[in-house]
């Protein structure tokens, strides 16, 4: 709900109003002055033309009195405005001047000082407002809030991160030390737009708090506002959900590999059976049997032996190792994978053609790690268009002007494109539609690119071209 915009109302009285109520404290102030005068003239020629003495007690009574109601009038506008002032300054927008039955000199001054204190009142009224109802939505988020200045003073702190926090009172985050050291060093350091993850221990129980900070300046102090999300509940069902989905994979692949192996070995049991009576009976051994046995034997054994390679695939999914980082160049690595991946293409009459950045690119990676991603977005890249008639890959090298340390890297190919269904599950590990794929590449290569703090990307469409987008 955005703020009202709000402005001092107009006053009611036109510029003839105005006018007039100056014009009668003008002709007042010079009645009061020229009553004033008269009574010292009188007073002057009383005390050195007669002997009039009480007279001239009495005229200089008046006279003192004239001059004293002249500075009051001349006074209490000073006092009206200063006290006007004052109340605004204090924010006491209560004060009333009277209007009506008073002094009709000031009547418009007091008409205006009050609808300016009506209009601060109002705006004042308005503010509250808006502030209960930031309040309500504060408190009805449903992730923790919390808001302190420079030096720690909390000036927000919502129901939820009472909650998370066990503190229903907190006027200072550096209270927090005694609940975990990690978090207050986390609030103290976490700038504008960073995030950062905490484990609080509370009793037996552990959160996992995403700490995400916005830092603004407001009136010329700096405000930081954290949000703390607990999310130590959504991780541990979306482990739950990895652990399903790995072992519906696994399950998948023990099971075709298994069932045809048991089958097949039932049958080659069967065989042997026969054979053996029959050589109780005396008759010869029955080469086509052989053969079959023989026959059976290499398939399971070739069964097996895609299993043991199912099994060592995933054992290496899962173990991927660290990047050892180090100073590559970009063009340098792409030189190398060039001549790596050239004789494959030229036996395949497929053009490779591999664009450098303008300027060579510097960048702390793991060389061995971005080769193998590369590599295999190119073999992959020359299997899809080997059916099209003038095959083409292009890897191009990508430099950022702004940020000269970033660098995007693409793989284009010109085959038919990928399916959209074949699109959404490209990089879900051991999904392939190669008949002797593994389906665990693109996994790697995905993996690979988070460790190194990259992403990658793919865009296709039906009949091409497909690219694939390495973000370094």
């Amino acid at each position: 709900m955005p703020p009202k915009s709000w402005a001092l109302p107009e006053p009611h009285c036109t510029a003839a109003s105005r006018n007039m109520a100056f014009n009668r404290f003008r002709a007042r102030l010079v009645l009061q002055v020229v009553l004033a005068m008269l009574s010292m003239v009188a007073l002057l020629v009383v005390l050195f033309r007669t002997d009039w003495y009480v007279t001239a007690f009495c005229i200089g009574v008046l006279l003192a009195l004239q001059l004293y109601a002249l500075i009051h009038f001349v006074e209490r506008t000073n006092r009206d405005i200063t006290s006007f002032i004052e109340s605004i300054r204090h924010s006491d927008f209560t004060q009333r001047f009277p209007e009506k039955g008073g002094n009709p000199t000031f009547s418009h001054l007091y008409k205006s000082f009050n609808e300016i204190s009506d209009s601060f009142l109002k705006i004042k009224a308005e503010k509250q407002a808006h502030y209960l109802y930031l309040q309500a939505i504060v408190e009805h988020i449903g992730i923790g809030i919390l808001s302190f200045d420079a030096d720690g003073n909390v000036m927000l702190l919502n129901h939820v991160a009472k909650e998370l926090l066990q503190q229903p009172h907190l006027t200072n985050i550096k209270a927090l030390d005694r609940i975990s050291t990690q978090l207050l060093d986390v609030l103290q350091k976490v700038g504008n737009n960073e995030k950062a993850l905490v484990t609080l221990h509370h009793n037996h129980d552990q959160l996992l708090l995403s700490v995400h900070a916005t830092v603004l300046v407001s009136q010329g102090k700096s405000i930081k506002i954290v949000s703390l999300h607990n999310i130590q509940a959504e991780l541990e069902e979306q482990e739950v959900q990895t652990w399903q989905k790995m072992i519906r994979v696994l399950t998948h692949e023990i099971m075709n590999s298994m069932t045809p192996v048991i089958s097949l070995t039932s049958t080659v049991a069967s065989i042997l059976e026969d054979e053996m009576a029959a050589r109780k009976v005396g008759e010869p051994i029955n080469e086509e049997a052989l053969e079959d046995i023989q026959d059976g034997l290499k398939t399971i054994e070739r069964r097996t032996t895609g299993m043991l390679h199912f099994v060592k695939n995933y054992r290496r999914l899962m173990r991927l190792p660290l990047p050892e980082l180090q100073e590559v160049s970009i063009n340098e690595l792409l030189r190398d994978v060039h001549t790596l991946m050239k004789p494959d293409f030229e036996k395949e009459n497929i053009q490779l053609a591999v664009y450098l950045a303008p300027s060579d690119i510097t960048l702390q990676a793991d060389p061995e790690q971005l080769e193998q991603v590369l590599i295999n977005l190119i073999k992959n890249a020359n299997e899809a268009c080997r059916q099209s008639t003038d095959p083409r890959v292009e890897v191009i090298a990508y430099g950022d002007e702004n940020h000269k340390f970033n660098v995007r890297i693409e793989v284009r190919d010109n085959g038919p494109g990928i399916p959209d269904e074949v699109l959404d599950r490209l990089f879900i590990p051991f999904y392939t539609t190669k008949k002797q794929g593994s389906g665990i590449g693109l996994s790697l290569s995905k993996q690979i690119m988070r460790q190194h703090g990259g992403s990658i990307r793919v865009n296709s469409k039906a009949g091409g071209p497909t690219v694939f987008t390495l973000q370094l």
